[in-house]
């Protein structure tokens, strides 16, 4: 165990405050029809009007009672935002090869500059030049991009310097270029993206877009970013998505190569710096964090994919030194290199996401809530960080290699299914104000209620700093093998009240439940080798529960409802009887170390090779699962 394992946070600002007690409260929303550009089979809080006028948000969709109203006021898209035949509209078309002038654009050199509201198409090649769109404060600006091919040496290519809102549409079939090779300027004011707007700016189609930004960002805007279609591909010296109030994706297919950040939202209002993924394909390289808000990040469908510094193996965090973690190697340790980042709330809702990251895959300064979706993360850290509170409601989580697996003050787990392997603990429950360490309980809780977990564990397997109950749910912990670290381990009152549990392991740090616990427990000394079959039958020779333990182990401990006080209890490993144990009460056989916590911690190395693989035990006398082939891809 390590005593303090999380790091301290200061948070500067009342948002994140805020924004966590209004995830608590939850939303009601309503359902309604998406644009046909839309996933039809995103589970999100936004909608688009099939009909009425643009100036009209409308919300609405399953958001599983866990986002917040402040945020949810602000997830809605317009019919605007999303592609329409520009065939049957009054156009302005551009020739960039040789542009003109004509009603709404002035045209000086290779500068061309949109001046009033309207649909212009842009095809040819613009070599060296910059489109700039000025028109008015209340003004649309549709720029469609027909093959066009902008690049600009001294600045943005694409500038949209004042507009309502300036939207690019990739018509089918199409693919176009923006290109630029150092950070422009205007007046006092940095151009610090290829494309870089100062008011709302949407994408749409289901045409292809290519951003080369050599000096900054790939596309920004000082105020929403909105994705509704199209194909993006970004590669940047810097971030490659910015909307500094807000990135809202829907659908399409984005792949970012970054330098920074993959994606960022950078204001610190309480309505604004977040991120939200609600369909579409994201597929994200980056040196540094892969998503990062500066208040929220929700994802409720699409697929999100992210690789950040490296990956797991990369340089930025190598093994995990006593207390302190993951350790910085030849990184700069202000170098941020997470998989999506959140300073108030992160919550996934829905969709796929998949993160092989240097540090934490999932991270929160804050809450983190995961209802739905599947995750399958590799870090070289954290799988899942909160510096608050981590709740799994529901959901599919793949923690394939870490440090620790689940990490957060106050861990809980309600339901879904859970396969964690970690190199330290596989869930820790640490770094309250008051925090345990070497018998001294904390204020951390690590609480399973529900779902399916199993953990695989070369440090403790479940440890808190606090209190660690068991109150249902089914748990198969293969513990450590050394004797510095348990199966179980806490400072604060260990308690199973209901639930199936089977834990292997080894004895020298042998934590067992208190005798307040509402649940029957037996723990037997009892030896086996990886890959053999753990069964605990009872005396009627059903069996209660069973799985194949992926570590060798000395100790086995158990607990169902079906443990009956004066009935006797034998485990078989692999079909040959090992141990047997009457129950004498609350807890019975080879009994722990009390209330005093665990050894230090596993002084780090590689996350075990593969998951504890196949189904949970579910006492109901079916075939043990089986251990799959290796789950780390090397």
């Amino acid at each position: 165990m390590k005593p303090n394992r999380l790091s301290t946070k200061k948070h500067t600002l009342c948002f994140a405050v805020i924004l966590s007690a209004l995830i608590l409260a939850g939303c009601a929303s309503t359902q309604s029809t998406t644009s046909s550009t839309s996933a039809s089979s995103a589970s999100s809080t936004v909608s688009t009007e099939e009909s009425g006028a643009d100036e009209t948000d409308s919300t609405g969709g399953a958001m599983n009672g866990t986002i917040g109203s402040v945020i949810e006021a602000n997830l809605s898209f317009k019919n605007k935002d999303f592609y329409i035949d520009y065939s049957t509209e009054d156009t302005v078309k551009i020739d960039l090869s040789a542009p003109k002038e004509a009603d709404g654009v002035k045209v000086s050199g290779s500068t061309v500059t949109i001046t009033e509201a309207g649909t212009y198409v842009l095809s040819g090649t613009l070599t060296d030049g910059q489109v700039i769109i000025d028109a008015g404060d209340e003004d649309d600006v549709r720029l469609v991009l027909e093959n066009a091919s902008i690049t600009c040496t001294t600045t943005a290519p694409i500038y949209a310097k004042n507009a309502d809102k300036v939207i690019i549409s990739l018509p089918e079939n199409t693919e176009s270029t923006v290109t630029d090779t150092v950070t422009g300027t205007d007046g006092n004011d940095e151009l610090t993206a290829a494309i870089f707007a100062k008011c709302d700016l949407s994408v749409n189609g289901t045409g292809t877009l290519n951003v080369n930004a050599n000096a900054n960002d790939g596309i920004t805007s000082e105020d929403k970013l909105k994705i509704t279609g199209g194909v993006l591909n970004i590669t940047s010296a810097d971030d490659g998505l910015v909307g500094k109030d807000a990135v809202l994706i829907k659908d399409g297919t984005v792949h970012i190569t970054a330098s920074g950040n993959g994606i960022k939202s950078t204001k610190s209002e309480a309505d604004k710096g977040y991120v939200y993924i609600g369909g579409g394909t994201l597929n994200i390289t980056a040196e540094q964090d892969g998503i990062q808000a500066e208040t929220s990040v929700l994802v409720s469908a699409g697929e999100v994919n992210v690789t950040a510094g490296g990956g797991a193996n990369g340089e930025q965090k190598t093994g995990n030194a006593m207390f302190d973690g993951a350790q910085s190697t030849t990184t700069d340790e202000a170098l941020s290199t997470k998989g999506i980042k959140a300073e108030a709330a992160l919550d996934i809702t829905g969709g796929t996401v998949t993160v092989d990251s240097a540090d934490d895959s999932l991270h929160s300064n804050d809450s983190m809530t995961v209802s739905g979706g599947g995750i399958t993360v590799k870090s070289g850290d954290d799988g899942l960080h909160a510096d608050n509170t981590l709740t799994i409601e529901d959901g599919t989580i793949v923690v394939e290699e870490s440090c620790e697996g689940l990490e957060a003050i106050d861990l809980t787990i309600n339901g879904g299914t859970i396969d964690v392997t970690a190199s330290d603990d596989g869930l820790n429950a640490a770094g309250s104000a008051v925090d345990g360490g070497f018998g001294t309980a904390g204020a951390d809780t690590l609480t399973v209620n529900g779902g399916t977990l199993t953990v695989n564990a070369s440090g403790d397997g479940l440890d808190s700093n606090g209190a660690l109950t068991i109150n249902g749910g089914t748990v198969y912990v293969s513990g450590p093998t050394g004797d510095g670290n348990g199966t179980f381990d806490c400072d604060g009152v260990f308690t199973i009240n209901g639930g199936v549990v089977l834990g292997t392991g080894s004895s020298g740090m042998l934590k067992t439940p208190t005798t307040d616990s509402k649940q029957n427990t037996i723990s037997v000394s009892c030896t086996g080798s990886a890959g053999d079959t753990v069964e605990v039958k009872g005396a009627d020779g059903n069996t209660l529960v069973s799985a194949v333990a992926t570590k060798s182990f000395t100790n086995v401990m158990f607990s169902t409802p079906d443990i009956t006080e004066g009935e006797t209890y034998t485990v078989y490993v692999n079909g040959t009887e090992a141990a047997s144990e009457t129950c004498s009460g609350v807890v019975s056989g080879a009994t722990g170390m009390g209330s005093f916590g665990g050894g230090p911690g596993n002084m780090g190395g590689q996350a075990p090779n593969g998951g504890m693989g196949g189904q949970m035990p579910n006492g109901n006398g079916g075939t043990p699962p089986q251990m799959p082939g290796n789950t780390s891809d090397t």
